[in-house]
């Protein structure tokens, strides 16, 4: 028999507790299975209502049609104010010094005092990196990036979170071991055993067990912060220390149900895959943030994001079965109904830079190898509707029964809420609050698995079936045939006038729209390239004088003037690096129309279909870019260590054709990384990432041993 993947760890039992035989009855019903399918009905009973709804249900159509483009104005409305806000925020967020901000608010003078409950400096982050058939230079370089972080050799334990069912996974994990051991607080890494009972291979059950053994090893659970990132996504440092300034300066009540979000941003290799893959991801992107926005009552991350360790061994870790495909918002909704909604999610606006899917070949073949990988994982992406029967199941469970739901037990009546106020008495107040923020959930889920389809495809039919709505002449005589075979009776004029005012809501959303794209490209330009420019500036300043480069000082007042603008630390910038060049960026907003189409409609109907069979879901492994590169932990320590002076005198250009690639911690200096992309063009290929990770058994697909040549001319193992 298989062993359990939920024995590993457990701080507590959850509360099971008698049942009346009608609650028994309700709760014995097989509701996952029932929800399971709830989308996939709701879909095909939309395409019978959107042919038929015209003709004999007009005025329910109407409503409906009506509603479903008001929506869509409130989306784009709420979605504009997001991404203004990320924009707005991610400025402040990189000008922020988080340590003076903790010792101003706590009264302390540095990060060891103890004046304070919790110390700033003795945090830990519990790094965890997924990877199944990664190659090497991938997680070397995002390695490289959080070793160069000033923090990362006392604060970052890493954790290598490798599959058994992978080729050579060990001998992978003690290379990695070996290079970085020097630059971490600690590296280990864990072996998720094949075939546990009640499992799906992924990201969710490797992430489960690497979580509940990084949880045994440690007895400071209330020090630690847990980060999960795929194997190519990139933290800068300010993301590390603005999470230990809010875990910090909370109550400890608080941080035992707080969690992390941040906005994202795919930089990386967007300038080499198709327009339509790469507004796909940007609306993706654009997606996120519109629920991050101070005062959303709902903030669901997205690939990578944090967590408190309290929080994650109190919900007893990810779940693992074919439900949590879509790990990062099934976690979210798991610690959301097992706090009764009182979880603390803060939302962070430096951003996890992140990589574009990616096909195989050249010319019209790579072009279709492209479209076919995004498809791919847009309808992984669409899977995640089984979150929608989850949260349903979760929230019949605490009307039938809430006794016996998986409620926190050392968390039910800790009395904060949303904003951290105390308030242990259940009011009507609150009582409207909390049915005011389930109604907002169901409706995020609403709009993220159900609705923007409905219109889109809505609007496809009544163009293709009612007569006198298609702009295409030579379609009247086939829209009127249509329409004559399914009723004889004439179009109601509600219909008509329904059409009309959702045509004219639509175009309205132009104003919102038009924000949304002026303030993304300015929040894009900002993290992607003033931030890391300004930093360098800043670096070859420090050299000038003098100073050393680590811990230089800097004025933290925010401006809009370039020249008084001062970032904090940043790190190392990824070496792979693509910037949108304006104004021509602005035509790859033209393809939303055929992404949205090919890589949101499409896969929701090809996944709620499926889902009306399997709740489980087999793909190959995605391609994702590596580059061709040495780590630089590889270099010679002799190189590693360059005085300030030799920094200054390093070629740095300025222009926006030519980021930086500078790093902030002595540890990690090397001419190598020093050295503009200008100068060193990056060369990538692709390879299999971790966003497919499913069923591929195959062990020359990657996770081999290979050589690089150091520049030196010495043979290393990566």
């Amino acid at each position: 028999m298989a062993p359990s993947s939920n024995s590993s760890y457990r701080t507590m039992p959850f509360r099971r507790t008698q049942l009346s035989p009608i609650q028994q009855y309700i709760m014995g019903m097989p509701w996952r299975d029932i929800f399971q399918r709830v989308p996939g009905v709701i879909l095909i009973s939309l395409v019978i209502f959107a042919i038929f709804g015209p003709a004999y249900t007009p005025i329910l159509y109407c409503i409906y049609f009506v509603g479903l483009n008001f929506n869509f104005l409130l989306n784009n409305i709420r979605t504009a104010y997001g991404v203004y806000i990320g924009n707005k925020h991610a400025r402040e967020h990189s000008c922020t010094d988080w340590l003076k901000k903790y010792c101003d608010e706590t009264g302390t003078v540095d990060g060891m005092d103890t004046r304070h409950d919790l110390p700033y400096d003795t945090i830990v982050h519990v790094i965890i990196l997924p990877n199944y058939k990664e190659e090497m230079e991938t997680l070397c370089e995002t390695l490289d990036v959080l070793a160069s972080h000033t923090r990362a050799l006392t604060q970052y334990k890493i954790c290598l979170a490798m599959e058994e069912s992978e080729h050579n996974s060990r001998q992978k994990a003690h290379t990695l071991k070996k290079l970085y051991g020097d630059f971490f607080y600690e590296i280990v890494h864990t072996i998720h055993p094949v075939g546990l009972e009640g499992e799906i291979r992924g990201k969710s059950s490797n992430v489960a067990w690497a979580s509940s053994q990084m949880a045994k090893v440690s007895s400071r659970h209330e020090h630690e912060l847990l980060t999960v990132m795929d194997a190519d996504t990139c933290f800068s440092e300010d993301y590390f220390a603005s999470i230990t300034y809010h875990y910090c300066v909370a109550s400890p009540e608080q941080r035992r149900i707080m969690m992390f979000a941040p906005s994202t941003i795919f930089d990386r290799n967007a300038k080499d895959v198709p327009v339509f893959v790469r507004i796909t991801d940007i609306m993706w992107s654009i997606g996120v943030m519109s629920n991050l926005y101070p005062g959303s009552p709902i903030k669901i991350p997205c690939s990578a994001y944090s967590i408190s360790m309290d929080l994650c061994i109190s919900v007893n870790f990810w779940d693992a079965g074919p439900e949590a495909i879509g790990e990062d918002m099934h976690m979210y909704l798991k610690s959301f109904f097992c706090t009764s909604g009182q979880l603390i999610v803060k939302s962070i606006f430096s951003p996890a830079s992140q990589c574009n899917i990616e096909g195989v070949g050249t010319g019209l073949s790579g072009f279709v190898s492209y479209m076919q990988a995004r498809y791919t994982q847009g309808k992984r992406h669409l899977w995640g509707s089984l979150d929608t029967g989850y949260s349903l199941r979760r929230i019949l469970h605490v009307m039938v029964a809430p006794e016996s739901d998986l409620q926190l037990l050392h968390l039910k009546n800790v009395g904060v809420d949303k904003i951290g106020d105390k308030d242990g008495d259940q009011t009507s107040i609150g009582l409207q609050k909390q049915l005011m923020t389930v109604a907002t959930l169901f409706h995020r889920l609403g709009e993220a698995h159900l609705f923007i389809g409905h219109l889109v495809f809505m609007i496809i039919v009544s163009q293709l079936l009612i007569p006198g709505q298609n702009p295409i002449p030579w379609w009247e005589d086939k829209s009127a045939f249509l329409w004559s075979s399914i009723t004889s009776a004439p179009l109601h004029p509600y219909v008509e006038t329904s059409l009309m005012i959702g045509f004219w809501i639509r175009l309205s959303c132009l104003i919102p729209n038009i924000a949304m794209i002026w303030y993304y490209e300015k929040y894009h330009a900002w993290v992607g390239f003033e931030r890391w420019a300004l930093q360098a500036q800043q670096l070859r300043e420090a050299a000038l004088n003098g100073n050393a480069v680590r811990g230089y000082n800097i004025n933290h007042t925010p401006s809009t003037d370039s020249k008084t603008v001062r970032v904090q630390p940043l790190g190392m910038r990824p070496s792979l690096c693509s910037l949108r060049q304006y104004p021509s960026s602005l035509f790859d907003w033209l393809g939303v129309p055929v992404s949205g189409f090919a890589f949101y409609l499409c896969p929701q109907f090809h996944a709620q279909i499926s889902q009306l069979f399997t709740d489980r879901l087999d793909y190959k492994v995605a391609a994702k870019p590596t580059l061709n590169r040495v780590p630089t932990a590889l270099v010679p320590l002799s190189e590693v260590a360059i005085s300030a002076a030799a920094a200054a005198a390093i070629h740095t250009p300025t222009t926006p054709t030519s980021p930086q690639s500078d790093i902030i911690s002595p540890r990690m200096y090397s001419n190598e990384t020093l050295v503009s992309a200008a100068d060193d063009e990056v060369k990538s290929t692709s390879s299999k990432g971790d966003e497919g990770y499913f069923e591929d058994l195959d062990d020359n697909a990657s996770g081999h041993l290979s050589f690089a040549e150091s520049r030196n001319g010495s043979r290393l193992i990566v």
